[in-house]
């Protein structure tokens, strides 16, 4: 059901219309009909659902099944019509889907036996694909002409062209590969995992050291890609952010030299250097780099979401309460928000769960008519809960706030002693040094009496450490202060003081 909601999203969003395709129109009433119409209105959150509405007399499933493969054909073959002209994609964008379009086009035209057409049209786009570095797709057309001068012309000299850049292709595409494959094997394991993991730190060292001389001898766009990332890594896992903001200006500058706009990379790194910006608490610098990011973005994309992320945390470090709780709204109201991946999308709700905190300490003044319930928060973080080290630290920070705002005391008691317990056993060393006294910090509340003298005194010490490890030289991941905890720490004294 998910993959047909994105096709529709896809297709209406470049104003494509399935069922009027391939000579074949559709009713409106029809059962095709009605079910594309229902996938468009958002009316199906599941099959069941669908097959209820679409056979109420209770026919078998089979009819369904049947169906719904007629309705992903006749979209899927839509997508394979769509047109790259006229959008507002950025030449390499355009590039990349006229070429492979093309490429199709020359397979087909080879089927048929139309070899000199499709000759003419593989030398042509090969200097295409060359230019914007689809070195994949150069290797394939290089390959047919090898193949095509070899033995079916038998002109030595194009043969010999066609051999020698297909050499090269392969090389670069090894390399490609290899970077590309070094990175997912090392993001595969901090999906889930925030904290940081000296073992990956020593890994992403090691992978560098050998995609390093690749780098040095080949220019092409995706080994720079993955290559740098894995590159920066080596800062971000251990959150040096003063190196990775250096490193990130390089990477920038690199791409900023292509001949064409390499948007992807520079929205990556510029994503990268906001998060530095961040935890360097250099907000001014922040806001330019998110005003740039903004204007380099497509709306509803990955990339876009991770963006959101990263200036509603900009919003919030700066105490901008209002403008962090529009662009939550902003993210969550996106068709497109159902469409992320699970661990994103849990992501957000700790964010909401921020959000909605600071609605009811009376910080932020309009937040719409959304509802939270705190136990439906946890039940919906299964991910993050398990990151010890990591996301669950800022879980246990929002539940606490919530039932310190709620006055529940006798939660609060309990929750007491279960971040003791969780301090001890997950937070006692350097890489999470803050979050270890924000947390004694708060277990002085209920010591304290729930006086704010009381709970004042107590807390000296810790908040001493807090002041003389400010975030731009602790040693912790980017996402587990959502709210620094100093911020958090005050508005918390204001409870106290209140109640």
């Amino acid at each position: 059901m998910q993959d047909l909601k994105e096709l529709v999203y896809i297709l209406n969003q470049y104003q494509l219309k399935p069922l009027h395709t391939n000579g074949q129109r559709l009713e409106p009433d029809s059962r095709l009909g009605k079910f594309y119409e229902g996938l468009e209105k958002d009316q199906f959150e599941t099959d069941e659902e669908a097959e209820a509405f679409l056979f109420p007399d209770g026919r078998s499933a089979s009819n369904y099944r049947k169906l719904k493969s007629e309705l992903r054909d006749k979209l899927i073959y839509t997508v394979a019509l769509f047109n790259a002209k006229g959008t507002d994609f950025t030449d390499y964008q355009k590039a990349y889907y006229d070429c492979h379009k093309l490429w199709l086009v020359v397979k087909i035209l080879t089927g048929q036996n139309a070899n000199t057409a499709a000759m003419n049209l593989a030398t042509r786009l090969v200097k295409q694909t060359e230019r914007f570095e689809f070195t994949l797709l150069t290797m394939d057309i290089a390959a047919y002409l090898r193949f095509q001068y070899g033995l079916r012309e038998g002109n030595d000299r194009k043969y010999h062209e066609s051999h020698s850049l297909f050499e090269i292709s392969r090389s670069v595409y090894e390399a490609e590969s290899k970077a590309e494959e070094y990175y997912t094997r090392l993001m595969v394991r901090t999906v889930g995992n925030r904290g940081v993991n000296t073992e990956l730190v020593s890994l992403a060292d090691n992978f560098y050291g050998e995609i390093a001389p690749f780098l040095e001898n080949y220019s092409s766009f995706r080994l720079h890609l993955y290559g740098n990332l894995i590159g920066l890594m080596r800062y971000t896992l251990v959150n040096d952010y003063a190196s990775a903001l250096s490193y990130c200006d390089g990477v920038i500058g690199f791409f900023q030299r292509k001949p064409y706009e390499a948007r992807v990379p520079l929205q990556i790194f510029f994503y990268q250097k906001l998060i530095c910006h961040i935890q360097l608490r250099q907000f001014e610098d922040g806001a330019t780099v998110a005003q740039y990011c903004l204007g380099i973005m497509y709306e509803g994309t990955f990339n876009w979401f991770k963006y959101l992320e990263l200036y509603l945390q900009l919003s919030f470090h700066t105490e901008q309460f209002d403008k962090g709780a529009e662009i939550l709204c902003k993210a969550l109201d996106h068709p497109r928000f159902r469409f992320l991946p699970e661990h994103a999308k849990e992501t957000w709700r700790i964010y909401e769960a921020y959000t909605h905190y600071l609605v009811s300490a009376g910080k932020i003044s309009v937040m719409g008519k959304r509802r939270f319930k705190l136990a439906k928060f946890i039940n919906e973080t299964p991910i993050f809960s398990k990151d010890k080290g990591g996301m669950n630290i800022a879980i246990l920070t929002i539940r606490f706030m919530h039932l310190l705002l709620e006055k529940k005391l006798g939660k609060l008691l309990d929750e007491t002693e279960a971040i003791k317990q969780y301090s001890y056993r997950h937070l006692n060393n350097k890489n999470t040094l803050r979050s270890y006294h924000f947390f004694r910090m708060l277990m002085q509340i209920p010591l304290g009496r729930f006086e704010e003298d009381k709970v004042s005194e107590r807390v000296k010490s810790s908040l001493q450490v807090l002041t003389e490890t400010p975030l731009q030289v602790a040693n912790q991941t980017h996402e587990i202060e959502l709210i620094p905890y100093e911020i958090l720490w005050k508005i918390a004294m204001e409870q106290l003081r209140n109640q």
